[in-house]
Formats: C-alpha cells, sequence, structure tokens
C-alpha cells in the first residue's frame, strides 16, 4: 500500500507532466492497458483522471499491484516532464531493463518507479518490488 507521503511525492511527478501538456490526444487504450502484460493482470482500469489528464490501470502480479500511468505531452516536453522525479527520490538512474526506452529508474515512498518517453508520451510504472518492476518492464511494449 502506497503512503500518503508517497502519493503526495509521485502527485509531483504527475503535476509535472500535468503542466508540460496542454494538447490532447488519443491513444488507443486497449492497446496501451492490455488485459495481461507477461504475468500481470489488469484488475483496473483503464481509468481518466480529467483534472491531470493522465490515463492510468493497475495490474496484479506475484509480487502485488503495479500501477501505470501514461499520459500525452508532446515530443517537446517529454524531456521536463522526465525532470520533474520527486526531490527526495532515491537511485535515480538508467538501468538496462528499460531497454531502448528513454527514461529512468527510481525508487520513491517505499515503491520502485520507471519513467520513459516513447513520442509524445510519458509512461510511470510504480511497483511493490524491484523484480516486478523489471518483470512488468519486460513484458510492456510501448
Amino acid at each position: 500500500m502506497v503512503s500518503k507521503l508517497a502519493r503526495l511525492g509521485l502527485l509531483t511527478l504527475v503535476v509535472a507532466l500535468a503542466l508540460c501538456g496542454c494538447a490532447t490526444q488519443t491513444m488507443p487504450l486497449d492497446q496501451v492497458f492490455p488485459v495481461r502484460i507477461g504475468d500481470f493482470l489488469r484488475t483496473d482500469g483503464p481509468n481518466h483522471d480529467p483534472g491531470q489528464d493522465v490515463d492510468s490501470a493497475t495490474y496484479h502480479g506475484a509480487d502485488g499491484e503495479v500501477l501505470l500511468r501514461v499520459k500525452f505531452v508532446g515530443k517537446d516536453q517529454v524531456a521536463r516532464a522526465l525532470d520533474g522525479m520527486p526531490l527526495s527520490a532515491t537511485n535515480v538512474g538508467q538501468d538496462p531493463a528499460l531497454g531502448q526506452r528513454k527514461g529512468e529508474f527510481f525508487d520513491y515512498g517505499g515503491q520502485y518507479h520507471a519513467a520513459w518517453g516513447n513520442g509524445d508520451w510519458i509512461f510511470v510504472v510504480s511497483a511493490p518490488t524491484q523484480s516486478s518492476r523489471i518483470a512488468f518492464l519486460a513484458g510492456y511494449g510501448f
């Protein structure tokens, strides 16, 4: 379970995402949030937060729940959005598990996160363990 402080910190990243993108764009949600990603089954979503203009879905795997958030920001704003990591995030950096994705891993609020850009989009994964973060990314195609 994510603490209130952790949610507030992640909200910082989501707010940074919100400030970066005024344009809206649609993406086929069934492709972005498939029912199954590797050993993870979608248990909630996709949901749209109109206030933040962020789409999200929750997946359940062996180590618990993984949250996937996606936002359209435009190619010129991807780097700025990725710079919006919570100030108290630790272990910020690239990891081979990202594959060809341009982004970073970071730990925050007792969870393990990955944030990356893909074209005009920002993706943020929040997982309860390092292994679930890596396993989710291995099965996710964006």
